[in-house]
């Protein structure tokens, strides 16, 4: 754990960070954590293991909502650093309240501005804000129904 308290950005990137490794690496998740606390001084928190969990528990879900909402190319064709970062934004606007949807989606795309290409920045947007605007009509549909 981090000697500091961690910015959720911080904690958002630590766990791409495990994340993206994760895919690339099947090993077990604290296994990982800690060869990236040895090798690269990676500082992390309960937020950041949070994410990682949970976007772990709940990979094929966020899989699906991915395939759903990316209409220009198959989520086997995303890079895989982009894949992680659509699945942490997604798990926070599914499974996380306490953080406004538009937050976590501004905060995917300053993530794909520091670790993907321009266009894909582009991408990761549209596909969040596809889910987004979605997921609004479904509660504003709701809401109507009560």
């Amino acid at each position: 754990m981090a000697d500091r308290k961690l910015t959720k950005h911080e904690s958002r990137e630590a766990a791409l960070l495990l994340l993206y490794q994760k895919s690339l690496n099947d090993g077990e998740t604290q296994e990982l954590l800690d060869d990236n606390v040895e090798e690269f001084g990676l500082e992390y928190d309960k937020n950041s293991l949070k994410l990682v969990n949970g976007v772990l528990d709940n990979d094929q879900m966020l899989t699906d909502i991915i395939a759903k909402y990316s209409t220009s190319r198959s989520v086997d064709r995303i890079p895989l650093m982009n894949r992680s970062i659509l699945k942490i934004a997604m798990y926070e606007i599914v499974f996380c309240p306490s953080v406004p949807d538009v937050v976590a989606i501004n905060e995917a795309v300053e993530l794909a501005k520091e670790y993907c290409y321009n266009n894909d920045k582009v991408f990761i947007n549209g596909v969040l804000n596809s889910f987004y605007k979605d997921k609004l009509k479904e509660e504003k549909a709701a809401g109507n129904n009560d």
